[in-house]
């Protein structure tokens, strides 16, 4: 029989070791720890907080905005007209069709700004705010050259050949007449497409204002053939709208050193300038 040591048996398993105690650095180290978490805890609710205000905030702000986009607020109550001149400033107010509910917030500027460009007067036209309670409407009128004479009707024809409104009398105009163009069709609102005529337009917007004022007439039967006619009848081909200036200088050099004996120059070619005088 074996006898034991004691009065009690031996423990089967191993023995299992006490919690060593943690140092001081240790017990720093996860102070320091636990604060970190702490303040990262804290970071992460204000990062929260301030989404949430930053929507909250949003959201008044686009609540304000509809509230003033669909208000009264800044009612359009008048309508300044600047650069009327052939249009009469009321002619421009209708043509824009400001609508009532319109303000500076709800701004139809470009609506406005088509309308009032449908008048074949208007070459160009701004449309701008005034605070607290008004729309400007600045517009450029198309400058007219000549007049066009198409059988028994006549028409008001600018520099670059667009056609701004027909003319009931020409006898009170101070515009020169353009005249024998073949095959027109002309109508206000729309550019002409015929090449003589835009080359008759494009020679009195671009010859000098002094010889401007002499010329009575255009005749535009070809581009080579345009002849400008002056109110002592004296006939000055130009031709082609090239080197006007050139071209204005030697006729009215001529028209000064012949004046009352010359009835013809040729100024196709501005450096051989040749005239034919009376018999």
């Amino acid at each position: 029989m074996d006898h034991q040591r004691g009065g009690r048996d031996a423990p089967s398993g191993p023995t299992k070791a006490p919690p060593r105690p943690r140092t001081a650095a240790q017990a720093k180290a996860q102070e320091r720890r636990a604060d970190r978490d702490r303040r990262a805890a804290a970071r992460r609710r204000w990062g929260v907080a301030r989404l949430i205000l930053a929507a909250a905030v949003l959201v008044l702000v686009i609540v304000g905005l509809v509230a003033v986009y669909n208000s009264s607020i800044f009612a359009i109550r008048r309508v300044e007209v600047v650069g009327a001149v052939h249009l009469s400033a009321e002619g421009v107010r209708r043509l824009a069709a400001i609508p009532p509910d319109a303000t500076l917030i709800r701004f139809p500027a470009d609506a406005v700004a088509a309308s009032v460009s449908a008048d074949p007067w208007v070459a160009s036209v701004a449309v701008t705010r005034v605070f607290p309670d008004a729309m400007r409407i600045r517009i450029t009128e198309r400058t007219p050259v000549g007049i066009v004479k198409v059988g028994s009707s006549a028409w008001l024809i600018d520099g670059g050949g667009y056609v701004i409104a027909s003319v009931v009398s020409t006898s009170t105009s101070t515009l020169p007449s353009v005249i024998d163009v073949p095959g027109l069709d002309l109508k206000a609102g729309r550019r002409t497409t015929s090449e003589p005529l835009l080359n008759a337009v494009r020679v009195l917007a671009g010859i000098t204002p002094q010889l401007l004022t002499l010329v009575q007439s255009v005749s535009a039967p070809t581009i080579d053939g345009t002849t400008l006619l002056t109110k002592d009848k004296v006939e000055i081909v130009t031709g082609q709208a090239v080197s006007l200036e050139a071209k204005s200088r030697g006729a009215l050099g001529v028209l000064s050193a012949q004046r009352g004996r010359v009835v013809a120059i040729d100024v196709r070619d501005p450096e051989r300038i040749v005239s034919r005088g009376l018999k």
